[in-house]
């Protein structure tokens, strides 16, 4: 039986711009998949889930303004721009002036770093052979799961 996670706040068109500032932060190379996937949204929205509510609203609202910004680096909005115009949008906002986009970028890479290297399918990747102790369950089973591989994500 496979699990099922269902997005909570990472959907439609959030979704859309999680992913592609996750393939930009984390890169697909021929060994492993980039972070733009639901298995790293699914562990992202998870981890959302239990962030406090005002925090989880200022993360989800940048989103829609790295959208937004798109146009002033790639003449499009940041999802629909080139690889290259994405890449000096968050260069820009990783060491900009703007200090509320600088601590949001952080934020967003955070999560993203977070729901790419918590999945046990990367680890054998990097050569990390991870945490995991039998005597130490974890707090939720849908975590494990998520991290695992062994659920299912949905929009």
């Amino acid at each position: 039986m496979t699990t099922e996670y269902r997005l909570q706040y990472l959907r439609g068109y959030r979704l859309r711009v999680f992913l592609a500032v996750a393939d930009r932060i984390i890169p697909a190379d021929g060994e492993a998949p980039g972070g733009g996937t639901l298995a790293t949204a699914g562990v992202a929205d998870w981890a959302l889930a239990r962030t406090a509510p005002g925090l989880r609203r200022l993360l989800l609202l940048l989103l829609y303004g790295v959208e937004a910004l798109g146009i002033f680096f790639g003449g499009k909005p940041f999802s629909f721009n080139s690889p290259a115009a994405r890449d000096r949008q968050l260069r820009w906002m990783e060491g900009g002036r703007v200090r509320a986009l600088r601590l949001g970028f952080f934020g967003l890479k955070s999560f993203v770093c977070m729901g790419y290297y918590t999945r046990e399918e990367i680890w054998s990747v990097i050569g990390y052979e991870g945490p995991v102790r039998p005597d130490r369950p974890f707090p939720d089973a849908m975590i494990r799961a998520l991290c695992r591989g062994e659920a299912r994500v949905r929009p």
